[in-house]
């Protein structure tokens, strides 16, 4: 088993991805955050769930917290 982050995995490929502790929704926009850099900083977390969850080749498990 390894554990890392979404950046670390790039590149690489495993048999299983375990992807626990998603939400049902994107981040919320933070206090004083303008328009744009909460546009730029949802654009980065799509990016980087699709690079978590394309390093799966066989299995993918995506784990969702209670709502």
């Amino acid at each position: 088993m390894k554990v890392g982050t979404f950046k670390r995995a790039k590149g690489l490929d495993f048999k299983c991805v375990l992807m626990p502790g998603l939400r049902h929704h994107p981040p919320p926009q933070r206090r004083n955050e303008t328009d744009s850099a909460y546009a730029e900083r949802l654009e980065r977390f799509r990016r980087e769930l699709f690079v978590g969850m394309t390093r799966a080749r066989d299995r993918l498990w995506l784990g969702y917290l209670p709502r």
